[in-house]
């Protein structure tokens, strides 16, 4: 009896096989989050096609479990209806995109919103404060977010602006967060997952992918003296070289574009005294030192 019950939390091997040649918003919130472990796993995954059986991890199964009571509450607390619920969306200008919909919402505030319902055990990472766990994971989730919208977009041929986000911690009650979707954030994403699947197609593991932070919405950006952070030393070098050089950045664009103005409109080049400014066809013109 326990092994059928469990089986049910498993993928199909027709899914499974799709999610090999694709990239799935879970995909992408690994790809974005710069773990070089993580991303070489993903990375064995789609090249091998052998996934972690994930059918007896808990927090799979409660994830599973508590998705629909999850998504009933934010209905019930928010006021919205949620529907595409478990809706499955591929790419059309971008095949390899892909992605399994928790739900969506046609009109809230009066836009179209992706949503998606999370579960964690909520427990801090080592360093960290109760308080960082719920920020931690909104960071995380964003991108999922953001490539679900970009296909529901896609796909319904209407603008999507936000992402809805209700994470269940433990036997709290659930949170809700909204994201507001950022258009170049997503256009990022995307080119990380076409360098992605470039690597898999050339049989190449992907290098090192730096972790990139979804965008801070602008109400939310605070003044920060860079003093008193970790990034200091290298603020305080490059501080030196840009106030020292300023002035001389300067006087280097304004000497350049009177220099332009002094090219004959007959030359093809124009040189002396050290320089040389060629003339394109399309009568750009480009200055260099003459070595």
């Amino acid at each position: 009896m326990a092994s059928s019950y469990f089986e049910q939390f498993g993928v199909s091997g027709k899914s499974l096989e799709e999610r090999r040649n694709t990239i799935g918003g879970s995909d992408m919130n690994i790809i974005a989050g710069g773990d070089a472990a993580m991303i070489n796993k993903l990375y064995d995954e789609k090249v091998t096609g052998k996934r972690e059986d994930l059918t007896m991890v808990w927090p799979i199964i409660m994830g599973n479990v508590t998705e629909d009571a999850n998504t009933e509450w934010t209905e019930y607390k928010q006021g919205i209806e949620i529907v595409d619920r478990q809706r499955i969306i591929r790419g059309v200008k971008h095949p390899f995109m892909r992605c399994t919909l928790d739900g969506a919402v046609r009109k809230y505030r009066n836009r179209a919103a992706v949503f998606d319902a999370k579960f964690t055990l909520g427990r801090p990472l080592r360093g960290e404060e109760w308080s960082d766990v719920i920020p931690r994971l909104i960071a995380k989730y964003t991108p999922q977010l953001h490539w679900n919208g970009y296909l529901l977009q896609e796909a319904d041929g209407k603008k999507v602006d936000f992402g809805l986000l209700s994470i269940l911690r433990a036997g709290n009650e659930p949170s809700f967060h909204e994201i507001k979707l950022d258009h170049a954030y997503t256009e990022h994403l995307i080119g990380l997952a076409q360098y992605f699947m470039g690597c898999i197609e050339l049989g190449t593991p992907p290098e090192e992918i730096a972790a990139h932070e979804p965008p801070t919405p602008v109400e939310e950006r605070v003044p920060v003296d860079m003093t008193e952070t970790t990034h200091d030393p290298h603020w305080k070098e490059w501080a030196g070289i840009w106030a020292q050089t300023v002035g001389a950045a300067d006087s280097c664009k304004k000497a350049e574009a009177e220099l332009k103005k002094l090219v004959p409109k007959s030359a093809s080049e124009a040189y002396g005294h050290g320089i040389r400014i060629r003339v394109a066809k399309n009568n750009a013109k480009k200055i260099e030192v003459i070595k």
